[in-house]
């Protein structure tokens, strides 16, 4: 048998030639640089083996994987492989091209590879799906079309990494529930993919069911550290703070590695959750910190309005010697503008160029334009927006909206409200705040204008919920929510709320409610917002003495926050509110944000 039929690759003119083990060992080390790669190409031109199609194939790969970056080379060498070509050829190039900027050529390749006659295999589809959950339109036809000719050749169920990519493609368009079809209908269900379901849930915001999923694997499969990475994210989102400290448990017992990665989400976790304590705990026995861990630390001390601790981190991360990046310094700018630390949030802004060399992003400049505004500077935040060397986006702007409603600042906040619409015709916020401003004035036939143009456009404001976590289980409310089992106890408790609030001088804040009826009825839609309930369901359930943990997506507004401060006091308990912003800490009637939110 002569040498090229054993498989190894053998140059014809010495036993030994150099050209073979350069290429072998280029095979085993895909990310050669281009000029080694560029060698093994000339050695093997010199001893003549590119006319054989497999020692070509093996050199395409080896280029094709190594960088995306080298792709145009590999592509050209791969025209000029003389027929037969091999699926492994196909899939190499394929492949390289769905790592890469440009996933739809993987998709093109597909097409002639098909059009010249050659079947893809089970290697081929996983790299195709991955290409197409890349696409810039995320385009489900693409999707739906791969699947369908998966379908056609018999290969949709048989290969865990066809099962695993096709999940991953149906989260990534959005339709997770497709996803668990898939999953459900496949015998090969291995902790990949658990993994790819679960970060379709969470990639689709849909925290709560994703923790569910996690239930349902849990003593099916052995959880690796990318399983524990998605659920203490989702805990995060959710604030579900007693399936967290189960999971960080759950990490000890089984003796899991406790990964750079893994301590630094248990530190966000934590933080997130209310428990910055704990947080703290995990950060200071993390042996060798990056810039993310302390990142995620100051970040989580920002979100409680600890600013003063932040500094003092940002200044013990410097002597460590860890140069901050640009999610650090947000997390610096975020800390001084919930402490309202205008001058040193403004000199970390103007320095940190100069001192670390990162340049200011929009990010940065709404982290500035939000620190002024909310320490009432409207002005000065709206000239910082407009001599910014950045455009303002959005968020930016928002920031300003926010603060002119706070400090009822309402010319200004029209035009801020309308230079967020040029640059968004379709976002809610300006355009309901455009509302309230004309029901404050009783301009309902401007209000119906407003809210018809929304309705015309299918614009929505983003509905206000709640969640509380109970005995290891999540429960969400949105406001007005009468679909909970516990409802008719939930809705008592509301009434006796509100009869002690009454007692205590309190007076409903209705200016958020832009509807043209009474004052009573303004009363009775803030009386059932999301937060009351959530709350009223804590008092109910929660043990003598447990702080009551709420996580809400939207700002808290007036009425909420004083309702929670009243029930701390008549109620003795720790109530702690995660709204969109930042922690609130209700304790003996007062609020650890000293009403500055």
């Amino acid at each position: 048998m002569s040498a090229r039929h054993t498989g190894f690759i053998v140059c014809r003119r010495r036993p030994a030639a150099p050209s073979s083990c350069h290429l072998e060992r280029h095979r085993r080390c895909r990310f050669s640089s281009l000029t080694e790669l560029k060698k093994t190409h000339a050695k093997l031109l010199r001893c003549g083996e590119l006319d054989d199609s497999l020692i070509a194939g093996k050199l395409v790969a080896d280029i094709a994987i190594s960088d995306p970056s080298n792709l145009p080379y590999a592509r050209a060498l791969f025209a000029r492989i003389p027929p037969p070509l091999n699926a492994f050829i196909w899939n190499s190039m394929i492949r390289g091209y769905a790592h890469s900027s440009s996933p739809e050529e993987s998709l093109s390749l597909f097409r002639s590879m098909v059009a010249r006659g050659y079947a893809p295999n089970n290697y081929t589809f996983p790299f195709l799906l991955r290409a197409a959950a890349r696409l810039p339109d995320n385009s489900s036809s693409v999707g739906l079309s791969l699947h369908a000719s998966l379908v056609r050749r018999g290969l949709d169920c048989l290969d865990p990494f066809i099962v695993t990519s096709l999940v991953s493609l149906y989260a990534s368009i959005g339709s997770v529930d497709d996803a668990h079809k898939v999953f459900d209908g496949s015998p090969h269900k291995d902790v990949t993919a658990w993994n790819a379901l679960l970060k379709g849930y969470i990639a689709c915001d849909r925290h709560a069911d994703a923790l569910r999923l996690f239930r349902q694997m849990h003593g099916r499969v052995d959880a690796d550290e990318i399983t524990m990475l998605s659920v203490v994210a989702a805990c995060a989102h959710i604030g579900a703070r007693g399936i967290g400290r189960w999971i960080h448990a759950h990490i000890g017992r089984n003796r899991m590695r406790m990964t750079l990665n893994l301590a630094t989400a248990l530190v966000n976790m934590y933080a997130r959750c209310g428990e910055i304590e704990s947080a703290r705990w995990v950060f200071d026995r993390i042996p060798e910190k990056d810039v993310r861990a302390w990142s995620a630390m100051i970040s989580g001390l920002a979100l409680h309005g600890l600013a003063k601790e932040a500094l003092e981190h940002f200044a013990e991360m410097q002597i460590a010697g860890v140069d901050p990046d640009s999610v650090t310094l947000t997390g610096m700018l975020s800390a001084c503008s919930h402490a309202g630390l205008v001058d040193e949030g403004l000199r970390v802004l103007k320095r940190m160029k100069v001192d670390y060399g990162v340049e200011p992003t929009i990010e940065h400049y709404g982290c500035a334009v939000d620190l002024l505004a909310r320490a009432g500077r409207l002005d000065a935040a709206l000239d910082l927006i407009e001599t910014s060397p950045v455009r303002a986006d959005v968020v930016t702007w928002g920031a300003l909206l926010v603060a002119c409603r706070v400090h009822k600042n309402l010319d200004l906040g029209k035009r801020v409200a309308r230079e967020m619409l040029d640059l968004d015709p379709h976002h809610a916020g300006a355009r309901v705040f455009l509302s309230n401003v004309y029901a404050a004035s009783g301009d309902w036939n401007r209000v119906q204008e407003v809210r018809s143009l929304m309705k015309e456009r299918k614009v929505y404001k983003p509905p206000g919920w709640s969640s509380i976590e109970m005995a290891g289980t999540v429960h969400e409310f949105l406001s007005g929510d009468r679909s909970h089992p516990q409802s008719d106890r939930i809705y008592m408790m509301i009434d006796e709320i509100g009869k002690a609030a009454s007692q205590k001088g309190h007076r409903a804040a209705t200016s958020s409610v832009a509807l043209d009826v009474d004052e009573e009825d303004k009363e009775v839609c803030v009386r059932e917002h999301s937060e009351k309930l959530a709350v009223a369901f804590g008092l109910i359930n929660a043990r003598p003495g447990d702080a009551i943990m709420i996580v809400k997506n939207l700002r808290i507004c007036e009425d909420c926050h004083g309702v929670m401060k009243l029930v701390s006091d008549v109620y003795g308990r720790v109530v702690v509110v995660r709204d969109r912003n930042r922690f609130h800490h209700f304790q003996n009637g007062a609020c650890s944000c000293n009403d500055f939110w």
